[in-house]
């Protein structure tokens, strides 16, 4: 169990990255038993019955799901009094994505991951944020102005990239609450998508 022990340690220090640890948590059924051995994880909790499963169902090209796969394995290091160090990498970038976006946005951070810090070219820090919030109001456009959401920012994205923002319109007398519809359209297919918020 020692290097089971060891790989993470090594995964929530930052030594080795994430694809690698789920390959190795994949492989090694030895993880399983390692995890299972928590006695001091009381429910309710965040991770369920058990972290060895909360682990399998993150996703690790996500870098929420990093953040979280992090979290939960230094709760139970720090539940099971096992020495270890936690590093800040994964949780820096997960809010310098947040950061990044205005307030009319929420992409998913795996998107972000994959779809634009991927061509930031090896910026970091605050030129990195910088990059990123200029790369936000240019991907994300819209034809006067911003949405101005009643619940949380929901921009369609589809297999051409993000769709631009053509208006809203309050719907009066027809659901019970308070309801607006968001005009989107892909300039590329022609078509339109509409969100509907009821608040």
């Amino acid at each position: 169990m020692d290097e089971v022990l060891t790989v993470i340690r090594e995964f929530v220090s930052g030594e080795i990255g994430s694809l690698e640890f789920r390959d190795r948590l994949y492989a090694d059924e030895r993880f399983e038993t390692f995890l299972r051995n928590d006695p001091n994880l009381r429910q309710p909790n965040y991770v369920g019955r058990s972290v060895y499963l909360f682990l399998l169902e993150q996703d690790y090209d996500d870098p929420g799901g990093v953040l979280s796969a992090q979290g939960a394995l230094a709760d139970f290091m720090q539940r099971n009094g096992i020495d270890h160090t936690k590093t800040r990498t994964y949780a820096a970038l997960f809010n310098l994505i947040l950061d990044a976006q205005p307030r009319w946005l929420l992409v998913d951070s795996k998107y972000v991951f994959e779809k634009i810090i991927s061509a930031a070219e090896g910026r970091t820090g605050g030129e990195l944020r910088s990059w990123l919030a200029e790369e936000f109001l240019r991907r994300f456009r819209y034809a006067e102005k911003p949405p101005e959401w009643i619940q949380s920012p929901a921009w369609p994205i589809n297999q051409n990239g993000p769709l631009v923002f053509l208006g809203d319109l309050e719907i009066k007398n027809y659901f019970h609450d308070l309801a607006k519809a968001y005009l989107f359209h892909d300039p590329k297919s022609g078509t339109t998508e509409t969100i509907i918020q009821v608040y």
